[in-house]
Order: structure tokens, then sequence, then C-alpha cells
């Protein structure tokens, strides 16, 4: 290849151009790096459960692992398994997106008159709510038509995620240019996306049995986690301080979740 020093130290972040040495059929010798004085990777020698576990546990080093020192080639699969996830918890009315819709748009408050409509928000999005809101599925709807609104819902979930991930590239690229000038593929933010993403699984118990009364605690606890695992794994990738990379994140997800608002209303009105 092209890049000799194609691999990172686990520790420290350096560059390396192998792990490990070969001196036999069964004999390796880890590479040990010339600046922390640690091995390079040791988790190469670890059970892929180990790096799992370590995985949940944010720890960085297990991170840097998987970004730069294994062929993590199949991450657009996992992207879009976790984007169907994500989509059918919002088509299911159980995800933070809809907590978040209905404490705006103050649902539950709401009478059939719009003159008792409370003033929480703008005239705009009081106008956008009511759209939302007519829009939703009925009893009285087919499952084609249910089936129809959950592409609808993917397709504004992709598009929250797409600014989401055009966001952060362009302001933490502004930000590592002045620290470093190596620059971060798209394909590689991407990778990074989806291995952070992977903490939405843990919303599948709700999603699976259902609580509640602790349904709203489930999601704000499901979304700390996420995001101290968005900030690791974004932190590592760019090599930005950690306030910088919270602030983008905070911006990050405000967009998300204004694109995919409007993307569904966009879509229902274009295909339903």
């Amino acid at each position: 290849m092209c890049d000799t020093k194609q691999y990172r130290c686990v520790n420290c972040r350096k560059g390396h151009s192998a792990l490990y040495k070969t001196y036999g059929p069964s004999v390796l010798k880890l590479t040990k790096c010339d600046k922390c004085k640690g091995i390079v990777d040791k988790y190469i020698e670890y059970d892929p459960v180990i790096v799992m576990i370590d995985l949940v546990l944010m720890s960085k080093e297990a991170q840097r692992h998987v970004l730069y020192n294994t062929g993590f080639e199949s991450y657009w699969k996992l992207f879009i398994i976790l984007m169907m996830l994500e989509t059918y918890g919002v088509w299911h009315s159980d995800s933070l997106f809809n907590l978040l819709v209905d404490t705006i748009c103050d649902f539950s408050n709401r009478m059939d008159n719009q003159s008792n409509y409370t003033t929480k928000v703008a005239e705009y999005w009081k106008v956008k709510c009511w759209e939302y809101k007519q829009e939703n599925r009925g009893d009285n709807n087919d499952l084609f038509i249910w089936e129809k609104d959950f592409y609808i819902q993917f397709l504004a979930t992709f598009s929250g995620i797409l600014v989401f991930l055009l966001i952060l590239h362009c302001i933490m690229s502004t930000v590592k240019s002045k620290f470093m000038n190596k620059e971060v593929s798209l394909p590689r933010v991407v990778q990074a996306f989806s291995l952070a993403n992977m903490s939405a699984v843990f919303s599948l118990p709700t999603l699976v049995w259902g609580a509640d009364a602790a349904r709203p605690l489930h999601y704000i606890l499901v979304f700390v986690y996420s995001f101290k695992v968005f900030t690791n794994v974004f932190t590592v990738l760019y090599e930005c301080p950690t306030p910088v990379t919270i602030v983008t994140l905070l911006l990050c997800n405000c967009a998300k979740y204004v694109t995919s608002f409007h993307a569904i209303l966009l879509f229902r009105g274009q295909i339903l």
C-alpha cells in the first residue's frame, strides 16, 4: 500500500506499518510502539467477545483497534440495520424522537379545537405539529398504508443521519486542521458512526416488551449512554478536544431531529 503507516497505536495513536512480525508458522511477535513503549495493538490477540465487551465499556483503545487496525468492511450493513432499528422505533412511536415531538407539540394536552391548543411553540411549529399529528396512522388505515409510512420514516431517518454526518464532518474537519493536517475520509466517518450507533441496540428492550411508566427514563438513559459513545468515537477519529466534540454532537443531533421531522412531512405529502 502507498500508506506505509496504515495502522495506529491504540494507546498513543502513532502510525505504524505493521502490528506484528512473523518468525515462523506459529511464532508472532507483537510490535512495540517507539513512542509510548507499549504494544501497538494488544487486541489482535484477544477474543472478539473481549473486544466487544471493551467497546460496550467505551474503551478508546478498543475503538481505535476497530477503526484503524481491523478490516471493518461490512460497516455499511451495520449502518443499514441500525438505521432500520431506529426507523422502526419512530414508526412504532417508541423512540426519543417521538417523545420530543409529543413534548414540543404537547399532543397530550391538545383538544380538537385549535383555539385550545397550548402556546408552547411558535405559530409555525404549531402548524407543523398539526400536520404531523393529522398524518399519523389511524385504526382505519390498511396494512399497505402502514408499510408505506415505514418506508417514509426510513427515508426521513436517512435524511437526518445524512445531515448529521455532513455537519459533523465539516465542523470537525475544520477544527482538526488546526491540530493535524491529515484528513479523515467520509467512509471512515461512516465507519465511526456505525460503530458508535451500535449503542442503539439498548433501545430493544422497550421496543420488544414495552414499559409505559419507565419508557421516557429508558429513552433518556439510552441517549446519554449513546451520546457518550459517540463522543468517545469521534474524539478518537478526529483527535479533537472533547468539549469541541460534545458541542458539535449537540448541534448535529438537533439538526438531525429537525431534518427528520420536516422530511417526514415532505415525503408524506409527496408519496401518500
